[in-house]
């Protein structure tokens, strides 16, 4: 029993690492080197870099973080919040390996196609983690704890915490910049739902099989 729980843990954090990859990559090739401050933790993150260039992306998300886990752990469970520990740990090192290392750029410099492209990776990576029990951070334990404590799906709650988010993208980068930042988040709200009803459905679907299977047997 300890053995396949052991397992299990291991596929989580698998499955946790390819999340983290897919947002990290949704950041740094779409929306920081456009200035899409697309919400979240890493959107308030690129604003406060305008601000402050000394310090990266990647660790003021780390940073941020550091300061919600708190919450994590007290309102949502400790499994959620080791999860979110090491996804958010993980967000920060593979951000800055991308930005400083494999120095990312813009994959398109047209801003609709950024946000649409950027949004969906994101939202991928994003819906992934949360259907596993755990976040990649900054404002997604928020939405959490709002989804936790009110009937709000993560989608909704996803797009009212990143709302001020994009008010300082607006006010840092420009009002054109902020109604595509805007854009983004609606997206990412309704695709994450979108993905997690996806994983949720396949799950259900690989669990009644494997039962069929041992009521076969």
């Amino acid at each position: 029993m300890k053995k396949n729980n052991i397992i299990l843990t291991i596929k989580d954090y698998m499955i946790i690492t390819i999340g983290v990859i897919l947002v990290a990559f949704g950041i740094q090739y779409f929306y920081a080197p456009n200035e899409i401050a697309g919400g979240g933790l890493s959107g308030l993150a690129l604003v406060i870099s305008n601000y402050i260039p000394v310090l990266s992306v990647g660790t003021i998300v780390f940073i941020g973080n550091l300061i919600l886990f708190t919450v994590a752990f007290l309102l949502v469970g400790g499994d959620f919040g080791m999860k979110t520990i090491y996804a958010s740990f993980a967000l920060s090192v593979v951000m800055d390996f991308m930005e400083k290392v494999m120095n990312s750029y813009a994959l398109t410099t047209n801003l609709f196609l950024a946000v649409i492209s950027g949004t969906i990776v994101i939202a991928i990576g994003i819906g992934i983690t949360f259907a596993i029990n755990a976040s990649t951070g900054g404002t997604d334990i928020l939405a959490k704890i709002l989804n936790k404590y009110s009937t709000i799906n993560l989608g909704i709650s996803l797009l009212i915490v990143d709302l001020f988010v994009v008010v300082c993208g607006a006010i840092t980068f420009g009002l054109d910049k902020g109604i595509y930042s805007l854009l983004a988040v609606i997206i990412n709200g309704l695709a994450v739902d979108r993905v997690i009803l996806y994983i949720e459905k396949k799950q259900k679907q690989r669990a009644e099989l494997e039962s069929n299977k041992g009521l076969a047997a």
